[in-house]
C-alpha cells in the first residue's frame, strides 16, 4: 500500500499542463453571438454574454489561441471578458452595464509627483467614468475591466514624472549713474577666448548698453571682481547674489531691502501696517527644450520717498517695476538694466583715534553730503539641472 501511494503522487505531480485551446475557423459578416457559439462548439469552454453584446465581425482564423480569438472577436465592438472559475463573461465595459461589476477589477493607483486633480486633467477623458480620486490624498481608483486597468497604469507612469529643475543664479547691484555715463558699455567688457567656456568655437564680448544685454558663457566671477573694485571706491553696492533651485514653470521670489511696521490711526480704531521697501525679483522660468529656456521676469523697486518733513504723518512710498519675457539658451547670462535709483546720504571719514578726541576731532574728520543716482542692474543665469 505504501509503495502503490507513491506510484499515485508520482502521477500527479507528473501530470501535463493543459495548452490553451486552438481556434480555426472562417467568420465572415458573422453576428458576434454566432461567432461565440462557435468558439464554445470547438474548445469546449462556456461563454456567457450579457443584453449589450451585438453586431458582426469577419475574421479567418488559423490556429489561433482561444483568448486571443476572443479578443479578437470582441475587438471591434468594444466589449471586454473576465474569466471566472471555469468559464468566460463578455459584456460592454459601461459602468451602466447589467454585468459591469461581474467584469470590472478594482485596482489604486498612487501618484508620486503630481496630484490627484492634474492628473485628473492630463488622463484622456475615457477614464473619467472609471476613476475616482481624493481631493486630500495623491490616491486614484479605478474600477474598469483588467485591460483598461492595466492600459490606465500605463498612462500614469508617462505622466506622473517629476518636474525638471532650474538653478537661477542672480546678482542684484547698484551702479553709481556717473560711473555708467562715463564708462558707458566698457564698464562691463570682457572677452571669451576660443576653449575658455563650454563651446569651444564661440567667442565674443559682453558689454552693458541700455535696455537688455546677453552673452553665451558665465562671467559671475569677472562680475564680481570688477564691482568689489567699485564698491571700494563706494561707486557701487552688491545687493544680493543668491542661488535658488525652482521647479519648471515655478516661481523663485528674491526680496532684498527692509520692512517697517507703521501704526495707522484714526479717531475709533488704529492698525498695524506693514510696508515693504527694497527691490523684489520674480523669475519664472519654463523648459522649452534642453538648450532653450522661457524666462519670465517681474522686478520692482521702493523706497521711501523724503517729504523734508512738509507732512509728517503722511508716509510716500515710491515704487518701480517692469515685467517682461524673453527666451535666453541654458546657462546664458542676461542683464536687465534701465532703473533709476535716488541715491541721498551722508559720508563720513576720520583720522583713527584723533577723530574721536573732543574739543580737536573736527580737525581731523571729515563729513561729506552726497546726492546722486544709482543704476540697478540685474545679472540672471538659469541651468537646467
Amino acid at each position: 500500500m505504501r509503495f502503490i501511494g507513491a506510484l499515485l503522487v508520482i502521477a500527479i505531480l507528473a501530470a501535463p499542463v493543459l495548452a490553451e485551446p486552438l481556434v480555426s475557423t472562417l467568420f465572415f459578416e458573422t453576428d458576434i453571438r454566432e461567432a461565440l457559439n462557435e468558439l464554445v462548439l470547438q474548445t469546449g469552454i462556456n461563454i456567457i454574454t450579457d443584453e449589450t453584446v451585438k453586431g458582426t465581425v469577419t475574421l479567418d482564423l488559423v490556429d489561433v489561441p482561444f483568448e486571443k480569438a476572443l479578443k479578437m472577436i470582441l475587438l471591434g465592438g468594444g466589449f471586454s471578458f473576465r474569466k471566472i472559475d471555469d468559464y468566460y463573461l463578455v459584456g460592454l465595459p459601461d459602468p451602466r452595464g447589467p454585468a459591469f461589476h461581474h467584469l470590472a477589477e478594482t485596482a489604486t493607483v498612487r501618484l508620486q509627483y503630481m496630484r490627484a486633480d492634474e492628473a485628473m486633467s492630463l488622463l484622456p477623458s475615457i477614464y473619467s467614468s472609471y476613476v475616482k480620486s481624493g481631493r486630500e490624498r495623491d490616491l486614484l481608483t479605478i474600477t474598469a475591466p483588467a485591460s483598461v486597468i492595466e492600459r490606465f497604469k500605463a498612462d500614469i507612469k508617462e505622466i506622473d514624472r517629476p518636474q525638471r529643475q532650474i538653478l537661477i543664479q542672480a546678482l542684484v547691484t547698484e551702479v553709481s549713474s556717473e560711473v555708467m555715463e562715463q564708462w558707458g558699455s566698457k564698464l562691463f567688457n570682457f572677452t571669451v577666448n576660443k576653449g575658455e567656456e563650454v563651446n569651444p568655437d564661440w567667442q565674443t564680448t559682453l558689454g552693458f548698453d541700455d535696455g537688455i544685454i546677453s552673452l553665451d558663457t558665465n562671467v559671475f566671477g569677472d562680475l564680481l571682481a570688477q564691482l568689489e573694485i567699485l564698491k571700494g571706491q563706494e561707486k557701487a553696492e552688491i545687493r544680493a547674489n543668491p542661488r535658488m533651485v525652482v521647479a519648471d514653470r515655478a516661481s523663485a521670489n528674491l526680496f532684498v531691502g527692509e520692512r517697517q511696521h507703521i501704526i495707522l490711526k484714526s479717531d475709533d480704531y488704529q492698525r498695524l501696517e506693514q510696508v515693504d521697501v527694497g527691490v523684489t525679483l520674480k523669475v519664472t522660468p519654463r523648459i522649452l527644450s534642453d538648450d532653450i529656456i522661457q524666462l519670465t521676469i517681474a522686478p520692482e523697486i521702493s523706497h521711501f520717498v523724503d517729504k523734508n518733513g512738509k507732512d509728517e504723518t503722511t508716509l510716500v512710498v515710491r515704487r518701480s517695476e517692469v515685467a517682461t519675457t524673453v527666451y535666453v539658451q541654458n546657462g546664458q547670462t542676461l542683464v536687465l538694466a534701465g532703473m533709476t535709483l535716488d541715491e541721498q546720504g551722508q559720508l563720513e571719514r576720520k583720522v583713527p583715534i584723533l577723530g574721536d578726541i573732543p574739543l580737536i576731532r573736527w580737525f581731523f574728520r571729515r563729513a561729506t553730503e552726497k546726492e546722486g543716482e544709482r543704476e540697478l542692474l540685474i545679472f540672471i543665469t538659469p541651468e537646467i539641472k
